[in-house]
């Protein structure tokens, strides 16, 4: 009997989310149909109409081999990457999704245990955020998600990765510089809105 691994997904509301479960229905079709609720985190307050300006100063794109827009482009990835953290943080039901996951872990979903809420920690002030660290009790090493260097192949464009933190009722997809979120309840976006001004991004409509 095949286990189901979209279980958690009964814990949301959105509209046709059970089809998630049906082969060739993917989650972007999801987020197409719950249209009303969709938002996206993006470092511009909304598309920017100047394409020489944007083309010039604002087109960063880690792949292209650039050093000056590999630069550009590790300090967005350093906003991005506070804001996922710090929204993760605060749910204590949260499912990760990814092909990169297959190889190690052999699976593309995983849990993170809620066990293991609470042993989040942040490095020392004098470090730089980025070497986090999460200790699994009773985990073995290769059970453990490295979860930064998974969203920093998937915001170089490398991978996707799906996020659903299912107590929040949101679910966040990214594959680049830019997320893509499902958002059920006003005090959820709100939230996550908060978090994202305080790192200088934006969640807009």
């Amino acid at each position: 009997m095949s286990v189901d691994k979209y279980y958690f997904t009964k814990q949301f509301s959105f509209k046709n989310i059970e089809t998630i479960r049906d082969e060739g229905v993917a989650l972007l079709d999801i987020f197409e149909e719950n249209e009303d609720k969709v938002y996206g985190i993006d470092f511009l307050p909304k598309a920017m109409m100047n394409a020489y300006i944007y083309d010039s100063y604002f087109n960063v794109y880690y792949r292209s081999k650039q050093k000056e827009a590999i630069a550009a482009h590790k300090v967005y990835e350093e906003r991005f990457l506070k804001v996922i953290l710090t929204i993760m943080g605060y749910s204590h039901d949260t499912y990760v999704e990814s092909d990169a996951l297959l190889k190690k872990h052999g699976t593309d979903i995983m849990a993170i245990p809620a066990d293991a809420m609470g042993n989040v920690h942040l490095a020392k002030p004098r470090k730089n955020w980025r070497y986090f660290y999460r200790r699994f009790r009773n985990e073995k090493p290769e059970k453990q998600i490295d979860l930064l260097s998974l969203f920093q192949q998937a915001f170089r464009d490398y991978t996707d990765v799906v996020i659903y933190l299912c107590d929040l009722q949101i679910i966040l997809f990214f594959s680049d510089l830019y997320v893509v979120c499902l958002i059920e309840n006003e005090e959820s976006r709100e939230f996550l809105e908060h978090i994202c001004t305080t790192e200088g991004l934006y969640l807009r409509s």
